[in-house]
Protein backbone atom coordinates (compact mmCIF):
# COMPACT_ATOMS: atom_id res chain seq x y z
CA UNK A 1 0.00 0.00 0.00
CA UNK A 2 1.48 3.33 -0.60
CA UNK A 3 2.34 4.98 2.79
CA UNK A 4 2.83 8.41 2.19
CA UNK A 5 -0.24 10.54 3.05
CA UNK A 6 -1.51 13.87 1.42
CA UNK A 7 -0.90 16.14 4.58
CA UNK A 8 -3.79 18.82 3.88
CA UNK A 9 -3.22 20.46 7.55
CA UNK A 10 -4.69 23.85 8.26
CA UNK A 11 -3.17 26.87 10.37
CA UNK A 12 -4.89 26.86 13.65
CA UNK A 13 -4.36 22.78 14.18
CA UNK A 14 -7.60 22.08 12.12
CA UNK A 15 -7.52 18.68 9.94
CA UNK A 16 -9.91 18.36 6.99
CA UNK A 17 -12.55 15.41 7.80
CA UNK A 18 -10.91 12.47 6.51
CA UNK A 19 -12.63 10.82 3.27
CA UNK A 20 -12.60 7.63 1.25
CA UNK A 21 -13.10 6.82 -2.07
CA UNK A 22 -14.81 3.27 -2.77
CA UNK A 23 -14.74 1.58 -6.14
CA UNK A 24 -16.98 -1.87 -6.98
CA UNK A 25 -18.46 -2.28 -3.28
CA UNK A 26 -20.99 -4.72 -4.04
CA UNK A 27 -24.61 -4.35 -1.82
CA UNK A 28 -23.25 -7.02 0.92
CA UNK A 29 -23.39 -7.41 4.27
CA UNK A 30 -18.75 -7.01 3.99
CA UNK A 31 -19.90 -3.62 2.22
CA UNK A 32 -22.65 -2.72 4.36
CA UNK A 33 -20.41 -3.32 7.68
CA UNK A 34 -17.89 -1.58 5.87
CA UNK A 35 -19.65 1.87 5.27
CA UNK A 36 -21.01 1.36 8.55
CA UNK A 37 -17.99 1.67 10.13
CA UNK A 38 -16.48 4.26 8.37
CA UNK A 39 -19.70 6.44 8.59
CA UNK A 40 -19.54 5.67 12.58
CA UNK A 41 -15.84 7.01 12.28
CA UNK A 42 -16.70 10.66 10.77
CA UNK A 43 -14.90 9.45 7.13
CA UNK A 44 -16.95 10.74 4.13
CA UNK A 45 -17.38 8.04 1.88
CA UNK A 46 -17.91 8.54 -2.05
CA UNK A 47 -18.36 5.59 -4.53
CA UNK A 48 -17.13 6.46 -7.67
CA UNK A 49 -18.50 5.28 -10.60
CA UNK A 50 -17.48 4.10 -13.67
CA UNK A 51 -18.02 7.26 -15.41
CA UNK A 52 -15.35 9.45 -13.65
CA UNK A 53 -12.76 7.10 -13.57
CA UNK A 54 -10.99 9.56 -16.23
CA UNK A 55 -11.28 12.60 -13.57
CA UNK A 56 -8.41 13.35 -11.18
CA UNK A 57 -8.32 12.22 -7.55
CA UNK A 58 -7.71 15.54 -7.20
CA UNK A 59 -11.52 16.00 -8.19
CA UNK A 60 -12.97 13.42 -7.24
CA UNK A 61 -11.79 14.69 -3.33
CA UNK A 62 -13.17 17.90 -4.22
CA UNK A 63 -9.52 19.65 -3.75
CA UNK A 64 -9.91 23.09 -4.63
CA UNK A 65 -8.05 24.00 -8.35
CA UNK A 66 -9.02 20.43 -9.81
CA UNK A 67 -11.33 20.18 -13.29
CA UNK A 68 -13.44 17.64 -14.22
CA UNK A 69 -11.61 15.71 -17.25
CA UNK A 70 -13.49 16.91 -19.95
CA UNK A 71 -12.99 13.58 -21.91
CA UNK A 72 -15.87 10.84 -21.67
CA UNK A 73 -15.09 7.57 -20.49
CA UNK A 74 -15.52 5.33 -23.24
CA UNK A 75 -15.61 2.01 -21.68
CA UNK A 76 -12.50 2.03 -20.10
CA UNK A 77 -12.80 0.51 -16.19
CA UNK A 78 -12.16 -2.23 -13.76
CA UNK A 79 -14.00 -4.82 -11.70
CA UNK A 80 -12.20 -5.12 -9.00
CA UNK A 81 -12.60 -3.31 -5.12
CA UNK A 82 -10.63 -0.39 -4.71
CA UNK A 83 -9.99 2.51 -1.86
CA UNK A 84 -8.02 5.70 -1.77
CA UNK A 85 -8.20 7.37 1.31
CA UNK A 86 -7.17 10.82 2.29
CA UNK A 87 -6.23 12.62 5.68
CA UNK A 88 -6.44 9.60 7.40
CA UNK A 89 -4.23 9.67 10.95
CA UNK A 90 -2.20 7.07 11.56
CA UNK A 91 -4.16 6.05 14.11
CA UNK A 92 -7.19 5.64 11.57
CA UNK A 93 -5.40 4.14 9.47
CA UNK A 94 -4.43 1.36 11.77
CA UNK A 95 -7.86 1.52 13.69
CA UNK A 96 -9.62 0.41 10.03
CA UNK A 97 -7.20 -2.06 8.68
CA UNK A 98 -7.88 -3.60 12.11
CA UNK A 99 -11.40 -3.60 12.03
CA UNK A 100 -11.43 -6.03 8.78
CA UNK A 101 -9.02 -8.70 11.18
CA UNK A 102 -11.45 -8.17 14.20
CA UNK A 103 -14.66 -8.92 11.79
CA UNK A 104 -12.67 -11.20 9.76
CA UNK A 105 -13.55 -9.64 6.51
CA UNK A 106 -11.71 -9.97 3.40
CA UNK A 107 -9.18 -7.69 2.90
CA UNK A 108 -9.23 -4.79 0.34
CA UNK A 109 -6.17 -5.72 -1.99
CA UNK A 110 -5.79 -2.28 -3.72
CA UNK A 111 -5.83 0.46 -1.62
CA UNK A 112 -3.96 3.64 -1.30
CA UNK A 113 -3.33 6.89 0.73
CA UNK A 114 -3.85 10.24 -1.48
CA UNK A 115 -0.20 11.42 -1.80
CA UNK A 116 1.24 14.95 -3.61
CA UNK A 117 1.72 12.37 -6.82
CA UNK A 118 -1.53 10.51 -7.06
CA UNK A 119 -3.31 13.21 -6.57
CA UNK A 120 -2.91 14.41 -10.09
CA UNK A 121 -3.91 10.97 -11.19
CA UNK A 122 -7.14 9.59 -12.03
CA UNK A 123 -8.39 6.22 -11.24
CA UNK A 124 -7.54 4.19 -13.96
CA UNK A 125 -4.09 5.11 -13.85
CA UNK A 126 -3.57 4.33 -10.00
CA UNK A 127 -5.42 0.97 -10.31
CA UNK A 128 -3.11 -0.17 -13.11
CA UNK A 129 0.13 0.88 -10.62
CA UNK A 130 -1.49 -0.74 -7.51
CA UNK A 131 -2.44 -3.92 -9.74
CA UNK A 132 0.90 -3.97 -10.82
CA UNK A 133 2.57 -3.34 -6.73
CA UNK A 134 0.53 -5.87 -6.05
CA UNK A 135 0.92 -8.43 -8.85
CA UNK A 136 4.65 -7.83 -7.65
CA UNK A 137 3.81 -8.42 -3.91
CA UNK A 138 2.36 -11.76 -4.74
CA UNK A 139 5.63 -13.08 -6.86
CA UNK A 140 7.52 -12.75 -3.56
Amino acid sequence: MNSLNLETFIPGGYQPAPQILLYNFQEDERSRLIRRYLAKDGIEIREVQPGEFLHSLGYLFKIPGFEPCPQFNMGKSFTDEMMVMKDFSKQQLNDFLQFFRDNQLEAVSLKAMLTPITVHWNSLQLHSELEAEHQAMKKG
